[in-house]
């Protein structure tokens, strides 16, 4: 009689074992399967028998019988040692196959490495390649000399559609944002700024006449050419540049690459290039503008540079080319421009003068809008606020503030004797003044000082805001370059 333990087909111990609805016997799964599968028959009755005739049998694991190898101490000796010749065998072939994988990995480095260095040079002709083909560019289309014959009083159709589809959805932008009290809850308080002190403080080899910054970085220009670079408590970038003041300098995006511009009285525009990944900066290129630059603005675009003059010109530069794509010479020599603003969304200019006027001129249609008059002396610096609806202009004698809804409406916010900078910040709340060695913070709807700075040494030249008012900076020609904060 079978046992249940054993197959009747091979006579062994069953691991698996399945019964045969046709013949009632026994089998290996395994074994069973490949017979039906080669003969299709029941290997002890011979009737046809297929697998859905093979029920499996739930049973209780059966333990093997030792084998006879192992019955005596010498067997169980042996055994061992072939165990151990196994172990060392297959710990050997391990360590051959880490070391074939380290081989590999290092190979993999290498070449990981190579294709970076590969990909930085490329990176770097690229730029090189750019930069020789705008002052490729601006040597071919740009003379020293501007002549005037061949250049429009009126910016082209396509420049013209960008800057309006542009303004539309700035103004877009800027009336949700002040729809939202959660963006004004960001700035601090009268009562915060008032607790700022100087936390970083760089000093330079020669004063400082303007300023600007972009997210963490401080753009410096100096008295006698010295362009600097900051970032935090780092100096990133130095150029000095002929010993010519540097009146004006401001940041300008158009690529992944840090880009800023100088402008100097003697008429000349340099534009640089600062790569962030290579943390090296070069001068890309020079525009001689043959006139006396007294102001520069960057339209919101980013590549566009409005430049007003001594001799009462506006002028509009491309500065991904270099080249100059408007002149207006509707004043030329009637009046002196001093300084240029441009409005948050990129419509308006407010261009002040030296006979203490300030002209209104709508870029688009190449029109003056509208001029305020009311000023005390030579008007320094305009600026509008981000609201939209405001204008500040500085004398040295007076801060004023325009309403733009109400042209030729303006309120005194302060009286002195050497005023010399102003600036707004992004929430339209308050207005920073530079006067002599101060810097007084002012609230706008109170129309009223609350703080005043007095960390300098000499004349401030230069204010800003930074982002959500969490820092303040100034330069002035004492050499410093302040940085307020908690």
């Amino acid at each position: 009689m079978q046992s249940w333990q054993t197959c009747a087909l091979s006579g062994e111990l069953i691991e698996t074992p399945v019964i045969s609805k046709v013949s009632g016997h026994i089998y290996e799964k395994r074994l069973i399967e490949k017979h039906i599968e080669s003969t299709g028959t029941c290997p002890i009755t011979g009737r046809p028998l297929n697998l859905e005739d093979l029920i499996e049998v739930k049973v209780a694991k059966v333990q093997k019988p030792r084998p006879v190898t192992a019955t005596s101490i010498p067997s169980l000796l042996s055994l061992l040692q072939n165990e151990w010749d196994a172990l060392l065998l297959e710990q050997f072939q391990l360590k051959q196959h880490l070391e074939q994988v380290r081989h590999e990995l290092t190979h993999a480095l290498y070449q990981h490495d190579a294709a970076c260095r590969v990909i930085s040079k490329l990176i770097k002709e690229r730029d090189q390649a750019r930069i020789e083909l705008a002052q490729l560019q601006n040597k071919l289309n740009h003379k020293v000399e501007v002549e005037t014959n061949n250049i429009p009083e009126k910016l082209s159709a396509n420049y013209v559609s960008e800057i309006e589809q542009n303004a539309l959805k700035l103004t877009s932008q800027r009336k949700v944002l002040r729809k939202q009290q959660s963006y004004f809850d960001q700035f601090p308080s009268p009562q915060i700024l008032s607790n700022y002190e100087i936390k970083q403080q760089h000093t330079q080899t020669q004063g400082g006449i303007s300023l600007d910054i972009y997210a963490n970085y401080v753009l410096v220009g100096g008295q006698a050419g010295l362009v600097s670079l900051y970032r935090s408590e780092v100096l990133l970038y130095q150029n000095q540049q002929n010993n010519q003041a540097i009146n004006t300098i401001k940041f300008f995006i158009i690529d992944e690459h840090l880009r800023f511009v100088s402008s100097t009285s003697e008429g000349d525009l340099v534009i640089y290039q600062y790569n962030t990944e290579s943390n090296e900066g070069i001068v890309a290129s020079t525009i001689k503008v043959g006139q006396n630059i007294t102001g520069l603005e960057i339209h919101p675009l980013g590549y566009i540079a409005i430049i007003v003059t001594a001799e009462g010109l506006l002028l509009f530069y491309d500065l991904r080319s270099g080249l100059q794509i408007s002149k207006v010479t509707d004043f030329e020599g009637q009046c002196k421009f001093t300084s240029v603003a441009i409005h948050p969304d990129g419509l308006l200019l407010a261009i002040g003068q030296e006979n203490s006027q300030i002209k209104i001129w709508k870029i688009t249609s190449g029109q003056l809008v509208a001029q305020f008059e009311g000023q005390e002396g030579s008007i320094i610096q305009v600026v509008f606020s981000e609201n939209g609806v405001n204008l500040a202009s500085c004398s040295q004698t007076e801060v004023l503030q325009w309403d733009l809804r109400n042209p030729g409406q303006f309120q005194k916010l302060f009286q002195s004797q050497k005023i010399s900078s102003i600036s707004y910040d992004r929430s339209g709340a308050y207005l920073a003044v530079g006067e002599n060695k101060n810097i007084h913070l002012f609230d706008i709807k109170k129309q009223q000082e609350f703080f005043k700075f007095e960390s300098h040494r000499d004349i401030v030249t230069g204010i800003k805001f930074g982002e959500f008012n969490n820092n303040i900076y100034s330069c002035s020609f004492d050499k410093q370059v302040n940085i307020y904060g908690n």
